[in-house]
């Protein structure tokens, strides 16, 4: 951030400070060893009271995170509206030549020719994710985008027809120079296919799985239009998506210029009663769930955190509950035998719960909501206990769920 502070979408120099989260490892660091180091942050939180958005105040360099994190990749995740967010695009233009700024391990490319797309270029500033999208075939440049790096692209494969920028923007402190970069890259009138994580739904259930070390800005559905306008885009068409905790995108196109930052700018008052609401309701959901799980030990119960994803470490770090946790369970293989960051403890695959949990378990459900349903016919089917559920992440209703959870283990005293 600037050292005058300011909001870096409108830069309004208003800014509440809301919360802060201590103790935050960084969620793609999974160690190998016990001994390795497992860094720790303070982050915190504020909102522009001229246009509500909340942001990180100091956020941690990008170096630090993306750098040295050997399981930063996003293939595993095949999250199913890809086709029709490429479909919605294809429909508005035929696909020509595309860049995927923040590509990672190249699943997205790999989508976008299967669409018809001639040319595909990547960029992604973690080399280990790149050099596997390299192996792929792909051209990929391992960089952040900035202005030299717009300038380097261009030179060697021209502008291009369009841009998808999945899950990208919510990473980024200068917004200003960003979206100066994404307009050099696109031709006149290219398109621009934006995908954002939902935070509004997470906010009114307090959810802290919405936070990350990682994201810089939240933005509600209203502040991506605005950021889009502010920057010199017009939206052609809307999106939205419950996958992975819930998304909105947008096609929208290149105009020929940016518009004034209060063009398009939303009155800011109801966000901000969201997110102050949003705060008090995050209190109570850490006490219920740290609540839970210590009555769940208490009544003979073991523990076991299903998914070790980055969401999943937030839950464990702002509810402060690692050492109440018996087991991390997650079937991605390459990341098991390693250490869920945060914690002391291993991730294993499922089949190492059979038979060691005794008769009682409680699943922590650090999964998307749209697999839970099959996390649990697995652990059924695995594992001879009596099992009780806790739903983490949006949409589910953490709070409703810990009820639930309370009910089964009296249940089965």
């Amino acid at each position: 951030m600037n050292n005058v502070r300011q909001c870096c979408l409108c830069g309004g120099k208003d800014l509440v400070p809301l919360f802060k989260l201590d103790s935050l490892p960084i969620s793609h660091y999974l160690r190998k060893k016990l001994d390795d180091p497992d860094p720790r942050f303070t982050v915190g939180f504020e909102c522009c009271k001229s246009c509500g958005l909340l942001q990180i105040v100091d956020a941690i360099p990008a170096d630090l995170i993306y750098s040295q994190a050997d399981t930063y990749t996003t293939g595993f995740q095949r999250p199913r509206h890809l086709e029709d967010l490429i479909t919605t695009a294809v429909a508005r233009c035929d696909p020509g030549s595309a860049i995927d700024v923040g590509c990672n391990d190249g699943a997205l490319m790999e989508a976008l020719g299967r669409a018809g797309y001639t040319t595909v270029v990547g960029l992604e500033p973690n080399a280990i994710a790149a050099e596997i999208a390299r192996k792929k075939g792909h051209k990929v440049y391992t960089s952040y985008l900035d202005q030299k790096a717009a300038d380097d692209i261009v030179a060697e494969c021209g502008r291009f027809d369009a841009l998808y920028l999945r899950h990208v923007v919510e990473h980024v402190s200068d917004l200003e120079r960003f979206f100066a970069a994404v307009r050099t890259l696109l031709n006149p009138e290219g398109l621009l296919i934006l995908e954002l994580p939902d935070v509004e739904e997470g906010f009114a259930l307090g959810s802290p799985a919405i936070l990350w070390e990682e994201h810089v800005n939240y933005f509600t559905q209203a502040l991506a239009e605005y950021m889009l306008c502010r920057f010199g885009f017009r939206v052609l068409d809307r999106r939205k998506y419950v996958f992975g905790g819930g998304s909105f995108a947008f096609v929208a196109q290149m105009e020929a210029a940016p518009a004034a930052a209060t063009a398009g700018r939303p009155d800011s008052a109801p966000t901000v009663a969201l997110l102050q609401d949003f705060v008090a309701r995050m209190q109570r959901q850490k006490q219920e769930l740290s609540s839970l799980v210590s009555q769940a030990r208490s009544a003979g119960y073991k523990v076991v955190m299903y998914g070790a994803a980055p969401r999943s470490c937030l839950m464990v770090s702002v509810c402060q509950i690692a050492d109440m946790i018996d087991f991390v369970v997650d079937d991605r293989q390459d990341i098991q035998d390693r250490l869920m960051p945060g914690t002391q403890l291993f991730v294993r695959p499922l089949d190492t719960l059979a038979g060691t949990t005794g008769d009682k378990l409680l699943c922590l459900l650090g999964v998307g909501s749209e697999n839970e349903f099959k996390v649990r016919a697995k652990l059924e089917k695995a594992v001879g206990a009596k099992l009780a559920y806790v739903s983490l992440f949006p949409p589910r209703n953490t709070l409703d769920s810990v009820d639930d959870a309370r009910r089964a283990i009296a249940a089965h005293k």
